[in-house]
């Protein structure tokens, strides 16, 4: 599995196989804060789906970056 260091955060994509063959974006975000770590999931709207994993992960960082810089 690809894990993703962004703004000293860890992403963690674990997209998964949803309806028929499509696959759904989806990451773990990682935050290690005060000696914990925390953990958050990150997922796609249920309507954005791809054909393979490797794309539908890639969404997936990449729109987890996106919550991070937000936030930041």
């Amino acid at each position: 599995m690809l894990v993703v260091e962004y703004r000293g955060r860890t992403i963690e994509p674990q997209s998964y196989l949803s309806d028929g063959d499509q696959w759904h974006p989806k990451a773990i975000l990682l935050t290690h804060e005060d000696g914990s770590v925390r953990t958050l999931p990150i997922v796609a709207h249920v309507d954005i789906t791809f054909a393979t994993e490797h794309e539908a992960n890639a969404h997936a960082v990449e729109m987890t970056k996106k919550w991070i810089d937000e936030r930041s």
